[in-house]
């Protein structure tokens, strides 16, 4: 990786000098027994759970609703999770102004100005780091390097964040609390005139002063969480991450710290190392750091030309492939290379300083030229003119620095440990980084076990200047194995379900409500009619036939009307001539779609097929991918369960129901056409990190039905990765619209819902405010025309989050499913939930592949005034009546629906149309892209509208 120069371990040297008088004090947050001794990561042991059941005062202010109670329904276990307690023992506390202080933040002014000609006092400076430009992390993490090394006396042992905040435990003794030291990081150039480049670096006491005693007070529900709180916090997580970041060895991204023992080279310029995540969180009653192992997709070190090679699929040694670039290939290799940090070979008094490459240039060595001391001359004559030494391929592009210099690219040599930060991996290589970073629990425990040494909190100076210990055994906390729902299916039939086992086949069962294909169905083969001749099109068709029929849909003829269509062909031509042959044969266009697709081309063509059935006809349309609906070993069609599956889809989609839960699992919530309840579920889908002003979408999903079985959807595009839903007014109007319709239409009742649950996903804890501010009064019936909508509902809003690292693990075999998971059910509350606000962890599904990961949910508004067994049991139940499976899910159906609903946002544009939200165009403003999304953006067709065309 690029050299972290001046990296040193920090050195304890002598007293900081002069400061108020030492006083004795308590430990900042609940400690450890006894004193004395280097407070490295603590030998005892987790015992029994023990968390207490904090329940916040009266008195307390709260972002969301404060937590009402705890939870009891169930039956209680317990559970290992990856949270390890922090406490702390500090027995002096420093006062400043009448206010005690433990830490001192000391803020360094980073206006850094560096000195062009030092010392001379009167030169002039030119500002490295104000408020326009801030100073970029890295030269400030190194200029904090280069003062340990100066001073270590002063600055051995303090906590820096690298950007602005540095934390001390000791008071500084800078006179009037303000200091200033000149910091030269490299020597000048006597031969060619060139000044050393010197610093000044400025700091300064703020007025802020952290006390961590409120940490303690916030953590047994005493107080509220104010500015005090996270700056503490914030405090604590850099002192953590100060002896990681130095490490050479490591590479780092926020909180994660990621080391090359066991990376695994993918190709395409991919690299994977293994890493450890930590934070720190508070929890009710302790405060504690959450470890998790990560994966970090590291940029392949080695020559450039190699790296290239491998990013555009050409074979490796293969140097003269890359003489002609073309134009296509320049932009993805530009794209890729844009940041990347390298090394130069040609000299070597040069070889470790890193550089940063901007693009790839179309010019090769030849070809490209520059000025220098007023004549012109190409890279290739200055290289060999310089250093005498003749360039190998001289006609392989160029690559040009951020500085604006232009490089051979066989001189440039690509630094390790380079994080390829907020991008995706490459399709082709999504399987293998899956498998490289999927643990099974026990491996999983057993690495954050190992983690602790990694992460050095029993070498870390740090946290003996800061009196913080972190145990060695992670925590363990009482559960709660939540009763599953009882299932209904056709005829009122009841299938009970075991305790945790999270799964159920549905046969001899029918759906619920059964659909019918009442025009008939038709099939169209996108392939050559030689590779799927009628007689295998035929074999496919009455399995698909059999499971419809078997799972209770009824008109599933065995003969469907079948057409053939080449994948590269007019798609749209293709459906409108086979729905052309089904009209002439029966006199009405086909209830069904079933399209064959093939492996190569399949999104491209299914986007097609689902614009022209969900949007401009109205049409259910079914896709199957030919290596799944046909079993090549066996030569003869998949299995009936593949068909059974596909059954789940298809009655949705065709308007049926397939199952139901016993409105006593939902705490008689559900199932009562006197007392409406509508279940919803929100989310917003980003583009990927890299896109510049693609638009991000957004969907609403409402139940119809009083089981909250049968969905409805809106979607809408809005502004570039923005997580507010700005449409949620309308979008929830659409919805609750089609459900005072339904409702009147299909149950024979006026009115709308007395209850809204809403299940919200992809909202971060940081922006739970603002969903309060902009969304909720969005929803609470501040409508236009409220009274012509007749609502008057009591709302409850719970966040859901997936995007944590929080895990379980059972603490005995007895406990957990085949995959070594907890039983699917698990519900935790003691011990990781927050000290003042309503929240939980549910591990509602059954572990497949790893670790499972639990939902956390968090409820903002709850006018409903539920109680935790009440709610949770009904979040529960809502992970089972997930339309495409016999599976609990990992979240409730509603926030599943409105995830696909948003993925699918593709599908409302015409293919062949002006505009495509995955389509680049460089010089379009992020604006005009916007309008545009909004503008060729098409509703679904009223028939699809109707049905849960989604599932």
């Amino acid at each position: 990786m690029p050299p972290k120069r001046g990296a040193m371990g920090p050195q304890r040297g002598g007293p900081r000098g002069a400061g108020p008088p030492a006083r004795g004090g308590r430990g900042a947050f609940p400690s450890p027994a006894g004193r004395g001794g280097a407070p490295s990561a603590s030998s005892s042991t987790a015992g029994a759970p023990s968390a207490p059941r904090v329940v916040p005062g009266s008195h307390i202010v709260s972002i969301g609703v404060k937590r009402p109670s705890y939870g009891s329904s169930g039956k209680i276990t317990t559970v290992i999770t990856n949270q390890f307690e922090l406490t702390s023992e500090c027995p002096k506390i420093y006062h400043y102004d009448g206010l005690r202080s433990v830490f001192q933040s000391f803020r360094i002014a980073f206006c850094v100005a560096f000195i062009d000609h030092f010392p001379t006092p009167s030169s002039s400076f030119a500002a490295v780091g104000n408020e326009e430009k801030p100073t970029p992390k890295p030269l400030m993490f190194e200029l904090y390097q280069k003062l340990k090394q100066m001073h270590p006396e002063i600055f051995g042992s303090l906590a820096f964040d690298g950007r602005k905040n540095l934390y001390s435990s000791t008071y500084l003794p800078f006179p009037n609390d303000r200091a200033e030291y000149q910091v030269q990081l490299q020597e000048g150039n006597s031969a060619s005139g060139k000044a050393p480049k010197v610093y000044r670096v400025r700091f300064q006491k703020t007025h802020q002063e952290i006390i961590p005693e409120v940490l303690n007070r916030f953590v047994l529900g005493q107080s509220s969480q104010d500015n005090d709180v996270t700056v503490a916090i914030n405090s604590l997580n850099v002192v953590l991450s100060m002896f990681p970041s130095e490490n050479p060895r490591y590479a780092s991204n926020a909180r994660s710290f990621f080391v090359p023992d066991g990376k695994k080279a993918l190709g395409l310029g991919v690299t994977l190392w293994n890493g450890y995540f930590q934070s720190v969180r508070p929890t009710a009653g302790k405060m504690v750091v959450n470890i998790d192992v990560s994966t970090g997709m590291m940029y392949t070190p080695g020559p450039l030309m190699d790296i290239c090679l491998e990013v555009l699929k050409k074979p490796r040694g293969a140097y003269h492939a890359l003489e002609y670039l073309h134009e296509n290939d320049r932009k993805a290799l530009s794209k890729y290379l844009n940041r990347l940090k390298i090394h130069t070979t040609h000299n070597p008094e040069m070889t470790f300083k890193a550089r940063t490459l901007k693009e790839v240039l179309p010019t090769n060595s030849i070809e490209t030229t520059f000025k220098t001391e007023g004549k012109t001359m190409t890279v290739k004559q200055y290289y060999e003119e310089t250093y005498r030494k003749s360039l190998n391929y001289p006609k392989i592009p160029c690559v040009r620095l951020l500085s604006g210099a232009s490089l051979p690219m066989e001189i440039c040599n690509v630094f390790e440990g380079q994080l390829r930060a907020r991008s995706q991996p490459p399709p082709e290589l999504t399987k293998e980084v899956v498998e490289f970073a999927t643990k099974k629990p026990g491996d999983r425990l057993a690495a954050i076990k190992r983690s602790l040494d990694a992460l050095g909190y029993g070498q870390s100076p740090y946290l003996r200047a800061f009196q913080l210990q972190v145990k060695n055994e992670p925590s363990r906390v009482e559960a709660r194995v939540l009763p599953p729902p009882t299932l209904i299916y056709g005829g009122k039939k009841q299938l009970p379900l075991t305790l945790g086992a999270g799964q159920w086949d549905m046969a001899p069962n029918k759906f619920f409500v059964n659909a019918n294909v009442v025009s008939g169905w038709a099939v169209l083969v996108c392939s050559r009619q030689q590779w799927w001749p009628p007689a295998k099109v035929n074999a496919v068709a009455q399995a698909f036939a059999k499971g419809c029929t078997d799972c209770g849909i009824g008109g599933m003829n065995t003969q469907p009307t079948i057409e053939w269509a080449d994948p590269s062909s007019d798609m749209k031509a293709a459906l409108e001539r086979v729905g052309a042959t089904h009209a002439r044969k029966f006199n009405k266009v086909p209830s069904l779609l079933v399209c064959i697709l093939p492996m190569n081309g399949a999104a491209t063509i299914y986007r097609g097929i689902k614009h022209f059935g969900d949007v401009q006809h109205g049409v259910a349309t079914q896709c199957m991918l030919e290596n799944k609906c046909w079993d090549r070993k066996s030569e003869g069609p998949a299995r009936p369960s593949y068909y059974a599956n596909i059954a789940l889809k298809v009655n949705a989609k065709l308007g049926g129901v397939n199952v139901v839960a016993s409105p006593k699992d939902t705490g008689n919530l559900l199932g009562d056409p006197n007392n409406p309840v509508m279940i919803l579920g929100a989310d917003a889908i980003h583009p990927p990190p890299e896109s510049q002003g693609r638009p991000s979408f957004t969907a609403v999903v409402g139940s119809l039905d009083m089981h909250a079985s049968k969905y409805v959807a809106s979607c809408r595009p809005q502004t570039s990765k923005q997580e507010i839903i700005d449409d949620m007014e309308e979008m929830t109007k659409e919805v609750l619209m089609d459900y005072l319709g339904y409702r009147k239409q299909a149950e024979g009742k006026e009115g709308g819902p007395k209850k809204m649950i809403w299940f919200r996903d992809g909202v971060s804890e940081g922006q739970f405010q603002q969903v309060i501010d902009h969304e909720i009064p969005k929803i609470r019936g501040e409508f236009p025309d409220p009274l012509a909508l007749k609502i008057d509902a009591k709302i409850t809003f719970v966040v859901v989050g997936k995007r944590h690292h929080v895990r379980f693990f059972p603490e005995s075999q007895s406990g957990s499913d085949r995959t070594g998971n907890c039983l699917a059910g698990t519900v935790v509350e003691q011990g990781v939930s927050h000290p003042v606000e309503f929240d939980y962890y549910l591990q509602s599904h059954a572990g497949l592949l790893g670790t499972s990961r639990p939902a956390h949910y968090n409820v903002l508004v709850d006018e409903n005034n539920l109680q935790p067994d009440a709610l949770q049991q009904l979040t529960y139940t809502l992970c089972h009546i997930y339309a495409r499976s016999t599976r609990s899910v990992s979240i409730p159906a509603p926030t599943y629906y409105a995830d696909i609903v948003c993925s699918r946002s593709a599908n409302h544009y015409d293919p062949k149309g002006p505009f495509h939200p995955d389509s680049y165009e460089a010089n379009s403003s992020g604006t005009k892209r916007l309008e545009d999304a909004k503008q060729y953006f098409k509703n679904v067709h009223p028939t699809t509208r109707r049905r849960m065309y989604f599932s």
